[in-house]
């Protein structure tokens, strides 16, 4: 029996093949497909039928390269989860190796090959941000960008064939980007890296970031069952604690947008206790025995806000009191797990989120965190300057990316996933502010700067100041949500 007989191919004598199974997971009801089948977006679509032709190709590396090429020109592939879970595990283990994955991407073609001349892709590289990338990666120095030509790509190319090649020294990029001109010009250049990645390698960056999603669940894995390790006794984080940074207290407040709206929010009525009202869609959660933190924004004016938070908040405390949770994948794992349960409750609309928790990796203190929407994190050092961890999945009152995604005309697009994760060192004298929109602002003066929350931080004595201080100095009418905690013994 043959390959294909094994597994199958959609299209050709195939093509009523039943879809459901693994393949659908994760995917929320939407539009349909030509086959009936009804799922989310045409993005979503296409990486779920990438990602069934990879775990085929993976299962079966070790056939010729004409199998990887009848598979890559299937319309699509039906695997079985026994192998999907089999390919999973070898990703875990490292016996897929960079070759594999190397000699897959290899495979699909570049939008132009060499042979027919890359002037429709140099071409597309049309900003100044994606020739300065060129222009640093062909060494003809950062801000020669405006002499690059067609020779200087097809130079890169031959240096980095595949996006996989590339990767590294794109970070390599980035952090010195960041470190020369601080973190919004990083997101800048993240930006433009995107598009370029997407311009020059096509196809083939399309599978490479389908090869890491996979890749990025296979760690997740690691520990068994598809999720984060079960604990039977939560192992606390007292006696863990790094002697370079102090954890101190938790401060955390809320109010809500019909507050603010009402002009209450106030630092004086705060000291006498204003609190939110039953109309404040924003959840949170505290659990200061493990040091892990949340804070979930229902969209406000949609439907089941509030009650999407609240999904969220329980998902979370469900895996905090059930499983180890040792670094951002497995909180983005909570986060995506999250994102099902709310689009599979009627009642529920949507949410944004960031979750952090505190950990202990290779004898230092980070911070673990994943986040969806525009909610923030930051980080704010001993001498009050400010590091935004995350970026704003939206702008203003419009958000691309939240928990809960129903419908393309909810938001401007719905990828409904936890792209953004990892750990950040924690140092002496470091307080963390976990914050819904309702705290930093959308537009002009109800922006709060970062200048403007490092001062709030230098004049709070402790967390439940800060936080305290933090919601009455915010001048967005919204719903406004503050978590603080971290060292303040300076």
């Amino acid at each position: 029996m043959g390959p294909f007989e094994k597994r199958g191919l959609r299209g050709g004598d195939n093509n009523d093949a039943n879809p459901n199974g693994w393949e659908n997971m994760n995917l929320p009801p939407g539009s349909v497909v030509a086959n009936g089948d009804s799922l989310a977006t045409a993005e979503q679509y296409n990486n779920a039928r990438q990602q069934r032709k990879i775990i085929a190709i993976f299962g079966n590396r070790y056939g010729s390269d004409n199998i990887i090429d009848a598979y890559l020109s299937a319309p699509d592939v039906v695997v079985s989860e026994e192998e999907r879970n089999r390919v999973l595990d070898e990703l875990a283990n490292g016996l897929i190796t960079e070759t594999d994955k190397r000699n897959l991407l290899e495979r699909i073609s570049r939008p132009s090959d060499f042979e027919n001349g890359l002037g429709d892709v140099y071409s597309g590289l049309s900003s100044k941000h994606e020739r300065r990338i060129l222009a640093e990666m062909t060494q003809a120095g950062f801000d020669n960008w405006q002499n690059v030509t067609e020779s200087d790509l097809s130079s890169f190319l031959r240096s980095y064939p595949t996006p996989m090649d590339f990767d590294n020294r794109a970070n390599s990029f980035l952090d010195s980007i960041e470190g020369g001109s601080g973190l919004q010009k990083r997101q800048e250049y993240e930006r433009a890296m995107r598009d370029f990645y997407q311009k020059v390698y096509g196809k083939r960056d399309e599978y490479w970031q389908n090869i890491k999603s996979l890749e990025e669940e296979a760690a997740i894995r690691r520990n068994g069952g598809g999720a984060p390790q079960r604990s039977d006794s939560y192992r606390s984080f007292e006696g863990e604690r790094s002697a370079e940074w102090l954890p101190g207290e938790v401060g955390y407040w809320q109010t809500s947008r019909k507050q603010a709206y009402e002009r209450q929010v106030t630092k004086e009525n705060i000291s006498k206790g204003l609190w939110a009202d039953e109309r404040c869609e924003d959840s949170y959660f505290v659990r200061p025995d493990q040091q892990m933190y949340g804070v979930f924004d229902g969209a406000g004016g949609m439907r089941g806000g509030r009650a999407a938070s609240q999904l969220v908040e329980n998902v979370v405390r469900e895996f905090s009191d059930n499983y180890i949770l040792e670094s951002g994948a497995n909180l983005a794992y909570v986060l995506n797990v999250a994102d099902e349960r709310v689009l599979n409750d009627e009642n529920a609309g949507a949410s944004t989120a960031v979750l952090v928790k505190v950990i202990q990796h290779e004898g230092r203190t980070k911070l673990a965190y994943a986040s969806v929407g525009d909610s923030r994190i930051y980080i704010v050092d001993k001498n009050n300057n400010v590091r935004q961890i995350t970026h704003d999945e939206g702008e203003g009152s419009v958000i691309w990316n939240a928990i809960g995604v129903r419908r393309e005309e909810d938001f401007v697009q719905g990828s409904s996933r936890t792209e953004q994760y990892g750990e950040v060192e924690l140092h002496q004298g470091d307080r963390v502010v976990l914050c819904s929109d309702g705290i930093t602002g959308d537009y002009g003066s109800d922006i709060m700067s970062d200048r403007e929350l490092g001062f709030i931080m230098s004049r709070s004595t402790d967390a439940l100041e800060a936080s305290k201080n933090l919601i009455a100095s915010a001048r967005k009418n919204d719903d406004r949500t503050a978590i603080v905690f971290g060292d303040f013994s300076r």
